[in-house]
């Protein structure tokens, strides 16, 4: 039988995982996409949509925001593109993204 404090330490301990350091962080290669406004994209050649997804959600949301942007920039950093307009950002149980690739 697991005692009161052995569950609430196995708990703390779950929660510190969900909360800590689960987003993956991008490749260099991403991190050189930026994110635009429309305004900053007007000049700029439109090279096609990406998106990104995470299993990290609810309680472990902005770690798989984080996630689901960033497999958006990997996509749009293979495609050359150096801006990112994001068109739809939802969050919830299963974090997902959209966005259109610029090269500026």
């Amino acid at each position: 039988m697991v005692s009161t404090s052995d569950a609430a330490a196995l708990f703390a301990c779950v929660m510190a995982l969900f909360c800590s350091g689960c987003a993956v962080a991008p490749s260099v290669a991403a991190s050189t996409v930026h994110d635009a406004d429309a305004q900053m994209v007007v000049s700029c050649k439109y090279i096609g949509e990406v998106q990104g997804s995470s299993g990290w959600g609810n309680l472990a949301a902005s770690a798989g925001m984080e996630n689901a942007k960033n497999e958006a920039r990997e996509s749009a950093s293979k495609l050359g593109a150096t801006h990112l307009l994001w068109n739809n950002i939802t969050g919830g149980f299963g974090p997902y993204v959209s966005g259109k690739a610029y090269k500026c």
